[in-house]
Parts: structure tokens; sequence; C-alpha cells
């Protein structure tokens, strides 16, 4: 019998990879120029569906950062 080892590097796939994300790139990047444009953070979570803390998160570099 083979013992088979765990994948190497990371256990889920980042960005738009990932089965359940919501965010593209491109929504990434207009959701930045529309905060740089003074949208508040609860508005950007109301228009793209997701979390206020997760769109301060992208628009902070902390989530998405390689873009």
């Amino acid at each position: 019998r083979e013992v088979t080892r765990p994948p190497v590097g990371r256990r889920f796939k980042r960005g738009e990879e990932n089965h359940a994300a919501i965010l593209t790139p491109e929504l990434v990047v207009k959701m930045r120029q529309l905060r740089e444009q003074g949208w508040s953070y609860s508005k950007l979570s109301d228009e793209f569906l997701i979390d206020r803390k997760h769109a301060w998160r992208i628009c902070n570099y902390e989530a998405w950062s390689w873009l």
C-alpha cells in the first residue's frame, strides 16, 4: 500500500480560483477605485455583496494583496 502525502503549499486557492470566490480581480480593482472616490466600507460591502470587514481588508491590501 502506497502512502500519500498532503499537498505542499496553500490549502486553499487564492482569489477567484477559490471555489467560494465572489470577487474577480476586475471587481477588486473597481472596489479600490470607488473607495478612493470616497465610498464607505458599508456601501462597498452592500454593492459587492461581501462583509464590511472584508471590504476594509481588500481596500487596505490585507486581502487580494497581490493585485
